[in-house]
């Protein structure tokens, strides 16, 4: 009986989880917002200096990527962009904020823009998410077949443009963590 209301318990966080597919990470005050953390074995100005180094490395030039330092706090913010594959954008501007302490790092992403030649950049808020939550509605709502059926492919492309903003940004903090290692 103890395995199966673990492995229903289990389903269900599953469920839970898979449910968030497609959405893009929101903090308390719905905005959205990317972090890591890791506890490398390096002092704080050891960190900061590999920080330094993966700028230098993943952004071309220190000077242009970074918008603020401080080597005393241990603190370096990024404003850069990544290319993404969307619709409507062509890349993401964000705001990359390391905070380096002894034998650990926090790192943060805020603040994202899509960019687009066609148009000025938009901010990227939680309506991304609510555009998508609305169209779920409307899928489980649609009757008509064929209709319904356009619906979802036009949710799937929502999503999978989410997923595009998302792997983006979880493929830079990871690299950031790999070169901290």
């Amino acid at each position: 009986m103890k395995h199966f209301i673990f492995i229903a318990l289990l389903l269900f966080s599953a469920a839970q989880t898979f449910a968030q597919d497609g959405l893009l990470p929101l903090d308390q005050e719905k905005n959205i917002y990317y972090s890591d953390s890791g506890k490398p074995e390096l002092s704080k100005n050891e960190l900061y200096k590999k920080v330094q180094e993966w700028v230098s490395k993943t952004f071309g030039n220190y000077e242009n990527a970074v918008s603020f330092e401080d080597s005393v706090k241990g603190v370096l913010r990024v404003t850069s962009y990544v290319p993404l594959i969307h619709s409507q954008y062509g890349y993401v501007r964000f705001d990359l904020t390391v905070e380096s302490a002894d034998n650990q790092y926090f790192a943060k992403i805020t603040n994202l823009d899509g960019i687009s030649t066609l148009h000025s950049p938009e901010r990227l808020t939680s309506k991304e998410n609510d555009n998508i939550t609305a169209k779920e509605v409307i899928v489980k709502a649609e009757n008509n077949k064929k209709k319904r059926a356009e619906l979802e492919q036009e949710l799937k492309v929502m999503k999978a443009e989410n997923e595009g903003i998302n792997t983006a940004l979880y493929n830079l903090l990871g690299s950031l963590k790999r070169s901290l290692i």
